[in-house]
């Protein structure tokens, strides 16, 4: 088994142990969840049209899947899943610097835009976290296998197990510069866990999209060679902003870069990532 086969499967069935910060902003009290220092999953963010796309390797695509999907169980008000600024990398793509990312639930926190931008200060992250909590996702591998039951044999007229929602209210999806904002009913976060979760059962070219909620415009990837990919697009970035014929329209920039990449990629030809399997085991 390939160290990436690994830790994608145990993306979705090893316990969950979590960071737990108390924040004070606005006269409110957050509970502010974040992964452990030495988890190694980094995070990408990129707004392409009208869709907000979140980028990992497939280990980190599965375990943000598992992250919703114990937040959707989160009764204390004012809970905060946060991918905090050091576990951002740039856009794959294009090497754009990505926004930390805030998940809450609808109804159960009050998350204003400063309060957002709050979550970006350093000194909060070099604080000592207030306690370590378990993440409760016990029913989620269950759920998932249903779900792949429900894709094999879904000509023969089993009902769909994601739940259907006709009157919900939409998801509040909002990004900047400076932090990307989400906000779902439980029942919103556990149907998109689910759909992350399946993340590498197909893939195109070297992106696996799961598509929680095209109608939110909310996309999560997972990227084959993902840590490789950041890395060239960072130096192609760089490279292309110091030619001294850099365009100033940030689109010509970004067209620049996209095509700069493979041009650096090139001069370190491996080792790649292992192909990741199609399903855990």
């Amino acid at each position: 088994m390939s160290d990436q086969h690994r830790a994608s499967a145990a993306a979705l069935t090893t316990r969950l142990r979590l960071h737990r910060r108390e924040w004070c902003h606005g006269g409110r009290t957050y509970q502010v969840i974040t992964l452990r220092p030495t988890d190694p999953v980094r995070f990408a963010v990129r707004v392409e049209h009208h869709f907000t796309v979140v980028s990992s390797d497939l280990a980190g695509a599965r375990l943000l899947g598992r992250l919703l999907w114990g937040l959707s169980y989160q009764r204390r008000p004012d809970t905060l899943l946060v991918l905090e600024p050091g576990r951002m990398v740039p856009d794959h793509e294009e090497g754009q610097p990505s926004p930390p990312a805030v998940f809450s639930v609808t109804a159960r926190a009050v998350l204003t835009p400063a309060a957002a931008r709050g979550l970006r200060a350093a000194h909060l992250w070099r604080s000592r976290p207030a306690g370590t909590v378990t993440w409760n996702t016990l029913g989620y591998a269950g759920a998932l296998d249903a779900l792949d039951r429900w894709y094999d044999q879904r000509h023969a007229g089993m009902p769909f197990p994601v739940e259907h929602l006709p009157t919900a209210p939409q998801p509040r999806l909002a990004v900047d510069g400076s932090v990307l904002t989400v906000s779902a009913l439980p029942e919103q976060l556990r149907n998109w866990a689910l759909l992350i979760g399946r993340a590498g059962g197909h893939w195109y070219g070297d992106e696996s999209c799961t598509e929680p909620d095209s109608a939110a415009g909310f996309d999560v990837h997972a990227v084959r060679h993902f840590h490789r990919l950041v890395s060239a697009a960072r130096r192609a970035r760089a490279e292309v902003l110091a030619a001294h014929d850099v365009p100033t329209e940030p689109l010509l920039i970004a067209e620049r870069v996209r095509r700069h990449v493979d041009v650096v990629a090139a001069r370190r030809p491996g080792p790649w990532d292992f192909a990741p399997p199609p399903r855990p085991d």
